[in-house]
């Protein structure tokens, strides 16, 4: 019976949610059966631009101010909501084990594990490789409270001291969405005046099971001693349990004193055993329904062994609520509703229990989770539960699906398919699972589902299965056996005629119009937080970031796109045909391109050397990542290494190898796997910098190195140089990251970082103070490894163990830790050796690179080959302002001294748009050019050590950096021999517009 049987981690914390509030059609402004959007009754324009109608949205009455009062001028109004820029982030805070129990009516004192956190996260993303991933909270029907699901990835259970780089002690990976079991309004029985107390005292219930026998259902106790964990281990090995159900509560949501903030919930919950013959996501017991359901909700109740286990988690209200928040995330809440004492009987009068007032009242110190000795063992008979002023009635049979809440493509009637899905019914009989027959399905709106059963019958195992087709977009409840017995399922919008629409024609416009429009107008997030779809130059830079996010095979993960889960399939194949273009249009001529023993170190002794150490590491992972990025971009993209199969220049076996599916999904072929590679490369560049600033050091941009100069400073015998993919630089690359526990000759760069690892190890008063912050947080482009093991890791430094912990996330993902690590198949050693093997395995000599030169640059230098060709040289200029660019903007965002998520910081995310969106398209159109050497094309410009005179005041050095986009931006309008693409020139001038709103105050610095 889960949680009901023993052992039981009770816990409790709050609730983080930033639920976006303006969709929920108050104002008749949008149909949710095709996605559309109306203003004052009319299809909006959406030849505006999106903020007209946020603007519309907010100022429509009734208004509100920001004590939630009626005022025709307040910042509140009731068709916006209270949240507007929600994003559907949903995350525990501050959640604690608070009790334990492995027998009734007596608490574990003194456990080890009493105080411990309990952590909910999302799903890790393969695509960004992040940590730090939030769970989301969905509502499938935003007009209603009770169609609300949890999309989550992982939960953990960690000591109450640890911090992110700490390993858990427990964790599992969570396999399915759940959604609301049980939701009820008037938890809170005091009325306070505001527009939003409806909300405040709704309550919601939920539940998920985690089997063990998952791969990632993790014990890792790591000496931790606690008498109820090794009792919780061997209950697991029984054979009736299938894993663990945890269980928890949502209410009471504080108040919100700002438009467009997360708000914080009380969260209070179980963890229970999961046997064979429970429900995953229901409640397992003998269920009981308020006869007066005004506040109230149902109980469950497990009766066993002389004693009567009560579960309550939403079974009262509570009598008031303090009007603010003293000290902590939501508002003290009072008592709960007297009852007097309860009593527990059958139908036939019959007392089996009594539940004293001081009892049930105690709700916080087990979840409402309560056992009291049984008077009398003749529990057969129906149950009542009686108090003063009300009592529960049980249901003797509780028939429920193990999904209540779905989404169904609808019918795509041209081409004769229909979508339907199969539902999972359990029926118990007093808490037991029992066969049932001609059970009534009933569905409320036949014109948006249907089923051919109009009844159906359990087996002996109280299991049955029926089937739910969609027929139109809309919403319909469908019920099993009566009114508490709820499925709600909603039918997606039929847009399967645009799968028609022919490739070439899905444009940015076409794509904005059908598709991205809806959620720019109504989920205002991405514009704030992320970038504005309205941009075209934002979508053409992370067209492929789109197509990845909104990907079908990607909707039960927490990351997907949109969160909240309304698009159809047809639209989103949409984005994949809008990538495609955009790399088709990135080719400068789709049809004519051709191809063709260890060194003792010195130790670090001093806090001096160990900074002149970690400058020359920052140089070195430049160094490294800019040849690891000139040589992925030498490859051709999909759409040109389609081009050169269509030519029968590639076979198709090729294509895969270097390009990857033509899905665009998680196999990017060679290129993508080198990019990847670069990528964490980047962050290893952050990382060194930020062990740089917890010694007190300012941010160090800087210098990348190749040829002598490299030779002579990281005194490696491998050359460094900006070559196109070859098998002599896959050679050279493998020989970068070389492991330390394989033999080699001559200095490692293993090495160098060992000796680093040594120095902060060994030399004393590193840290000023080991407690403070000196640097940004960054969780892009960590591997799952990591996020699984430490989700909420994000390259935070601040004391000798958070430094020794950040050197070895850097020389795990480079060299794999050891040969049997689990971090060995995924690092840039193992990757880059899998790519050489299978280059070197072809039975047919094989170069997809582009032709590149060699260490290519504008003006002659030693060891360099000058680019003639007048097109390639204006493309390189721009790249080469655009790089600095990047640097600049980079150096003036430290210079903040920031403390918070680095891609929050605006700086930031320009440089890294600057990156994405005009380095990365132009580096692709510069390779495909003549160079003016014989049979050699152009490439990027081999990078030089960056000139920039630091600015401390934020807003001159935005105007600057405005200045700097706004030359770049007229130098690329006016080149005449090759034009770049528009995107790149309009992403430059969208930036000179936000960096000055940056300088005069209009724009927060953090997004």
């Amino acid at each position: 019976m889960s949680i009901l049987n023993f052992p039981r981690i009770n816990f409790k914390g709050a609730a983080r949610l930033n639920l976006p509030t303006g969709n929920r059609n108050i104002a008749g402004t949008l149909d949710i059966a095709t996605n559309t959007v109306y203003q004052d009754g009319v299809l909006f324009d959406l030849k505006k631009h999106p903020s007209a109608f946020h603007q519309y949205l907010r100022q429509l009455p009734p208004r509100f101010n920001l004590q939630g009062m009626p005022d025709d001028l307040g910042i509140f109004n009731q068709a916006a909501g209270h949240n507007f820029l929600g994003n559907n982030h949903f995350s525990w805070e501050n959640t604690q084990i608070i009790s334990l129990q492995i027998q009734p009516g007596i608490l574990l004192e003194n456990d080890a594990l009493l105080g411990c956190k309990v952590e909910l996260w999302g799903h890790y993303n393969e695509y960004l490789r992040t940590t730090f991933n939030r769970a989301r909270w969905v509502e499938i029907d935003p007009s209603r409270d009770d169609t609300s699901q949890i999309y989550a990835g992982q939960l953990c259970i960690k000591e109450a001291t640890a911090m992110a780089n700490t390993p858990f002690l427990f964790s599992s990976d969570i396999h399915s969405v759940h959604s609301v079991r049980w939701y009820g309004e008037n938890h809170i029985r005091e009325k306070q005046p505001h527009f939003l107390e409806p909300e405040f005292s709704k309550t919601r219930v939920f539940q998920f099971s985690i089997p063990k026998d998952s791969e990632h259902f993790i014990f890792n106790q790591l000496g931790f001693k606690s008498e109820f964990f090794e009792y919780l281990q061997r209950e697991l090995q029984r054979d009736d349990v299938l894993g663990l159900s945890i269980q928890y509560s949502v209410f009471n949501m504080s108040t919100p004193l700002q438009p467009d903030t997360p708000v914080f919930y009380d969260l209070s919950g179980t963890i229970g055993l999961w046997l064979k013959q429970d429900m995953a996501t229901f409640a397992n017991g003998r269920v009981l329904y308020p006869k007066n359901s005004h506040g109230f909700g149902p109980v469950t109740i497990k009766t066993q062994d002389n004693w009567a286990s009560i579960s309550m988690p939403c079974s009262i209200p509570f009598m008031s609520r303090e009007a603010k928040c003293t000290g902590q995330l939501t508002h003290a809440l009072g008592p709960k509703y007297s009852l007097g004492e309860l009593e527990l009987r059958n139908k036939s009068g019959v007392l089996l229990a009594i539940i004293p007032e001081a009892i049930y009242g105690k709700y916080w110190k087990t979840a409402g989770i309560f056992d009291v000795p049984l008077l009398n063992n003749m529990t057969d008979d129906s149950l009542i539960l009686r108090g003063t002023g009300n009592q529960w009635e049980e249901s003797d049979w509780l028939i429920q699906a193990e999904q209540n809440v779905i989404s169904l493509e609808a019918p795509d009637r041209k081409n004769h398919t229909s979508f339907s899905k199969d539902l999972k019914i359990f029926s118990y009989f007093r808490g037991k699972p029992k066969g049932k027959k001609d059970i009534s399905i009933f569905i409320e709106n036949k014109s948006v589902v249907s089923t051919s059963q109009l009844t159906l019958s359990s087996n002996e195992n109280g299991l049955a299965f029926f089937t739910v087709t969609s027929e139109k977009p809309g919403v319909s409840e469908v019920f099993v056996d009566d009114q508490r017995s709820k499925i709600l399922v909603r039918v997606l919008p039929d847009d399967w005629a645009l799968l028609d629409t022919p490739d070439h024609k899905v444009d940015y416009t076409f794509l904005y119009e059908q598709v991205m429009s809806y959620y720019e107008l109504i989920y205002p997030f991405m514009a704030d937080k992320v970038f504005s779809m309205a941009d075209q130059c934002k979508c053409e830079t992370y067209a492929r970031l789109m197509w990845q996010m909104c990907d079908p095979l990607n909707r039960d993960k927490s990351y997907y796109m949109p969160s909240t889960r309304e698009m159809s399939y047809a639209k989103s194949i949409l984005f994949l045909k809008y990538l495609s273009n955009v790399e088709a249009s990135a080719l400068s001529d789709q049809h004519n391109f051709t191809l063709a023993s260890n060194v003792k170190q010195n130790e670090i002794s001093s806090k001096e050397e160990l900074v002149l150490a970690l400058k020359k590491a920052v140089n070195l992972e430049l160094s490294i990542m800019l040849q690891y990025i000139y040589a992925a971009y030498s490859l051709p993209t999909f759409a040109a290494g389609e081009q050169l199969m269509l030519s029968n220049k590639w076979s198709f076996e090729q294509l895969a190898l270097v390009c990857g599916g033509a899905d665009r999904r998680h196999n990017s072929g060679w290129r993508g796997t080198i990019l990847e590679i670069a990528h964490e490369e980047m962050i290893h560049y952050l990382v060194v910098n930020n062990l740089l600033m917890s010694l007190g050091e300012p941010f160090f941009p800087g210098t990348p190195l190749f040829g002598l100069k490299a030779t002579e400073v990281f005194g490696l015998d491998t050359e460094f140089s900006f070559e196109p993919f070859s098998e002599n630089v896959l050679a050279k690359f493998v020989r970068f990251e070389w492991p330390h526990y394989f033999p080699s000759t001559g200095k490692s760069i293993a090495e160098f970082y060992a000796l680093i690892r040594r120095a902060f190890e060994n030399i004393p008063n590193l840290f000023a103070n080991e407690l403070a912050k000196t640097s940004g947080e960054h969780h892009l482009f960590l591997n799952e490894l990591t996020n699984r093991k430490f989700p909420a890791y994000q390259l935070e430094i601040n004391n000798q163990e958070t430094a020794l912990f950040a050197i070895d996330f850097v020389t795990e993902q480079g060299e794999g830790g050891a040969s049997d690590s689990p971090y060995y198949a995924q690092s840039h050693f193992n990757r880059l050796r899998e790519i050489l093997r299978t280059l070197l395995a072809s039975k047919i000599p094989f170069e997809p690179a582009f032709p590149v030169l060699k260490n290519p640059v504008l003006d002659p230098m030693p060891g360099c080959n000058t680019v003639l060709n007048p097109q390639a040289r204006q493309l390189m200029h721009l790249y080469k302002g655009c790089h600095e660019l990047t640097f600049h903007m980079m150096i003036q965002h430290f210079e903040q001294k920031p403390l918070g998520s680095l891609r929050r910081s605006r700086l930031m995310n320009a440089a890294i748009d600057i990156m994405s969106g005009i380095l990365r398209p132009l580096s692709v159109q510069i390779m495909t050019l003549p160079s003016g050497v014989p049979g050699r094309n152009a490439g990027p410009p081999v990078p030089q050590a960056i000139q920039f005179e630091l600015i401390t005041d934020y807003g001159a050095g935005c105007v600057m950096l405005a200045q700097q986009c706004r030359a770049l931006a007229k130098f690329a309008r006016e080149i005449q021999l090759i034009q770049p693409a528009i995107a790149q020139i309009e992403l430059l001038e969208f930036y000179d517009k936000q960096m000055m709103e940056l300088a005069t105050g209009k724009l927060s610095r953090e997004g």
